[in-house]
């Protein structure tokens, strides 16, 4: 089977003939298998039969790369809406984040009528802690015509996912699997201060060095076992490989020689990207482009700079003299237009070493030739910890181009003083993580299905692919629960001598009576201890002492004869009683706590909806079974709802001028930052209005406490007010670090969480014309230069190479199969 001049490998024909068939298809592909070629075929034909189609994507910059590509073959049938642009949002074909897809199913479900399929791509980032939800609540919630194409790299538990699926949704659905990749890749293990070796070497070298612990070096000079031949003689792994096979070399300057650049080089912190980059641009003797390819980049460089206005941007200067050695970085902290410059660039196939964090390996189809991990840790928030199979598996799969190399590289760095082999074998191991629900309904959710479903919303958790999944789970402790009690039933119980006694009854009272005893005993002898603190010594005072503490000694004295009475206390056989005894209760006690951990699994959930229904009563936004204004209002705001509403329904959004408006929202909607500096507010009125918000907000938290939610509703952080105050009132984008210590990335992202929080309000308040009016000066307020998403997005669809498709083609052997 052919489409678009390329014959189709297997997977694709299957997931073709699903979706001409009218079915859903969850497609598992290793990266660059030709996913997209699935997605782009359910595209056409719902263009061919005059349907509409949603291509959703975990990240805007990837809804941003789909746009481009579909709007270049298709024009004006393309449209896209995110938080941060809308283009012809009625458009055949439209591209938008999963978030906003969810939100449409929520906020005006009619407008899908006419959906013939969603495109969910990665769609394993249902497993993502903190946005996970979304897509789980998409799949559940979609009009029930609607058929999917969910895209992925790697799910592992794919039949229990697509068995999830299928129970919520009506269309049947066609499981496709494809294992192996069209680029093989070898793995290999950079241990720092040795060379490139495999796994094996790693552990081999940590059991040398186990062995020298404690051991006197004869030489102060560097011993290197991988050189050593008897040692490696005595250590051979099954494939005969010895330590000695080590290549000793500076790994940069080995891809270069053999030829496996480019490279992407992953790191997991923007500084490492950076000054990785600009230490091997220092490098003279790394020459990584002649002199031909440095003029067609620097050329390609300076004319996107051009055109994306960012010519006299602070960085340029120095960031031109790493694209002439063929090096560049990648990060977050970037201006957005100068990371969608770096892309266009790396498409071009001119920059040979890609500096980068992880967000480049998700979506974007820019394969390399090379993967290199500088490090197989990363901080994840709380702590520093090894990357989990399927991130280090995401990220590798960027290695291997279709069509140009016959094989993939991936080296992983790690430090041998560390590092250990169960760690890393664990990281790198093929096998990946099943992936787990994150069901988690927030406010707003609760309130739109509370609307629809009344006091049933309790039904919508039965649903989830986290109550699809606890069935296995309480299957297994009930298994679990089950063996046990087979062992307890095995256990020898207790014997009484005595006649008509029953055994384990008559161990288990003399052991609670012993113990209430001892408590009994111990009272007294507090009791006892502080008379003897409150007595004098004198003689005088010995009979009153004597007096006071003989009704002490005779209940003591009582008890001990109480205890004496027991038939277990003097029998012989108490000992093997008291141990028979122990063994059952120690069995009963480990069954208990796993009904226990049943329990909280089978009610987590739902405790949490009623929690948070309790919350939503308390504070008035729904009342017998009914939204009440305040939570109508918050079923439109996906995020912050609570803070927002209250601050709505306050007042607060009619008192304040524009840039107070804005200068509370970003206060709300910042992540708290422990670190760095920034220029405190001043501003006496705003500061009092930012208090008064602050304890609106310890309302709803004290609301939350006492109801026992999980999550509670976040404080706000004043880091970058004094930043959007200047933003609003209209100082450059260059200024801004002025104000605060913050890459130029994180000023945008937020400005932009600002505005989609904005339209969010203006989306709620329809109706209330004034403030609607006032809103939209806001947003025009920040809305502007490298701000303004949709600019950057226009600007981005001039195509000012024409040879860039061509180079593009050319980078994927002439192919796209993505």
């Amino acid at each position: 089977m052919q489409y678009k001049g390329l014959a189709l490998d297997r997977f694709q024909q299957e997931a073709i003939e699903a979706i001409n068939q009218e079915q859903s298809v969850i497609v598992s592909a290793p990266t660059g298998a030709g996913k997209t070629v699935i997605a782009e075929y359910s595209v056409e034909k719902c263009l061919q039969t005059n349907k509409r189609v949603i291509y959703t994507a975990p990240i805007k910059a990837l809804s941003n790369q789909k746009y481009r590509d579909f709007q270049s073959e298709y024009g004006d049938k393309i449209g896209i809406v995110t938080g941060d642009v809308v283009l012809n949002p009625y458009a055949q074909v439209l591209l938008m984040t999963t978030e906003i897809f969810r939100n449409t199913i929520f906020d005006d479900i009619s407008r899908l009528q006419d959906v013939s399929y969603v495109i969910f791509d990665e769609i394993h980032y249902i497993n993502d802690i903190e946005r996970g939800t979304v897509w789980e609540e998409s799949i559940i919630f979609a009009p029930q015509h609607i058929k999917f194409v969910c895209l992925s790299a790697t799910i592992p538990n794919i039949d229990s996912f697509a068995e999830w699926m299928q129970s919520v949704r009506e269309i049947d659905i066609k499981v496709i699997e494809e294992l192996e990749r069209p680029v093989p890749l070898e793995h290999h293990v950079y241990i720092q201060g040795y060379g490139i070796g495999k796994l094996k070497h790693l552990k081999d070298l940590r059991e040398y060095e186990k062995r020298q612990t404690g051991k006197k070096r004869k030489t102060k000079q560097k011993y290197n076992p991988f050189l050593d031949q008897d040692l490696g003689d005595k250590q051979q792994n099954k494939n005969n490989t010895k330590l000695k096979d080590i290549i000793e070399t500076d790994l940069i300057p080995y891809l270069h020689k053999k030829k496996q650049l480019p490279c992407l080089y992953f790191c997991f912190s923007r500084k490492r990207c950076e000054s990785n980059a600009h230490f091997f641009a220092s490098l003279h003797e790394l020459n990584l482009l002649d002199s031909k390819k440095q003029t067609q980049i620097l050329e390609q460089f300076d004319a996107l700079c051009i055109q994306f206005d960012i010519v006299e941007e602070k960085l340029i200067t120095s960031f031109r003299k790493l694209i002439a050695c063929g090096i560049a970085y990648h990060h977050a902290g970037m201006l957005p237009t100068l990371k969608e410059v770096v892309e266009r660039l790396f498409t071009s196939g001119l920059i040979q070493l890609l500096f980068t964090t992880e967000t480049f390996a998700v979506g974007i189809n820019m394969p390399a030739c090379t993967v290199v991990f500088d490090s197989l840790e990363k901080f994840d928030g709380v702590n520093f910890r090894y990357l989990k199979a399927r991130e280090y598996h995401q990220m590798a799969g960027r290695a291997g181009r279709r069509g140009i190399d016959t094989v993939g590289y991936v080296y992983a760095q790690v430090d041998p003083q560390y590092a250990t082999y169960a760690d890393v074998s664990k990281t790198i191991s093929d096998k990946i993580e099943p992936i787990t629900s994150q069901f988690n309904l927030s406010y707003s959710s609760i309130l739109n299905l509370y609307e629809k479903y009344g006091d049933d919303i309790y039904d919508v958790y039965t649903m989830s692919l986290s109550n699809h999944q606890n069935y296995k789970r309480i299957a297994d402790l009930n298994n679990q629960i089950a063996q046990l009690e087979e062992e307890r039933q095995s256990l020898p119980v207790p014997t009484c001598i005595h006649d008509n006694i029953n055994g384990m009854k008559q161990i288990e009272g003399y052991h609670q009576f012993k113990r209430k005893n001892a408590k009994k005993r111990e009272n007294l002898q507090v009791e006892l201890a502080t008379l003897k603190s409150r007595v004098s010594r004198g003689k005088s005072r010995k009979k009153e002492f004597k007096k006071k503490t003989a009704p002490l000694y005779r209940k003591m004295k009582s008890l001990n004869t109480e205890l004496s009475k027991n038939l277990c206390h003097d029998c012989h056989q108490r000992p093997e009683c008291t141990s028979r005894y122990q063994a059952i209760r120690k069995m009963e006690h480990y069954a208990n706590n796993i009904k226990k951990r049943q329990t909280n699994i089978e009610d987590f959930q739902r405790d949490q909806i009623a929690a948070r229904l309790n919350v939503l009563e308390t504070l008035g936004y729904v009342e017998e079974q009914k939204l009440l204004p305040r939570g109508n209002t918050a079923s439109h705001l996906y995020g912050y709802e609570l803070q927002l509403t209250e601050l709505l329904f306050k007042g607060f959004f009619e008192r304040l001028s524009e840039d107070e408006i804005n200068c509370l929202l970003v206060a709300i909607v910042s992540e708290p930052r422990k670190e760095g500096y920034f220029k405190r507010l001043k501003h006496k009125r705003l500061l009092s209005i930012i208090g008064a918000a602050w304890n609106e907000i310890i309302d709803i938290q004290s609301v939350e406490k006492g109801l026992n939610v999980s999550e509670i509703t976040p404080l706000m952080e004043l880091r970058l007010c004094s930043a959007m105050l200047a933003w609003s009132r209209g100082c450059e984008f260059d200024k801004l670090t002025e104000y605060a210590a913050l890459d130029a990335g994180d000023f945008v992202r937020t400005f932009r969480l600002v505005i989609d929080q904005l339209r969010q309000i203006r989306r709620a308040m329809t109706g209330h014309t004034a403030l609607i009016d006032k809103l939209n000066r806001c947003i025009a307020k920040i809305n502007r230069d490298v701000v303004d998403a949709e600019r950057q997005l226009r600007i981005g669809q001039d195509d000012i190479f024409e040879d860039e498709k061509d180079n593009k083609s050319e980078q994927n052997g002439g192919e796209t199969h993505g």
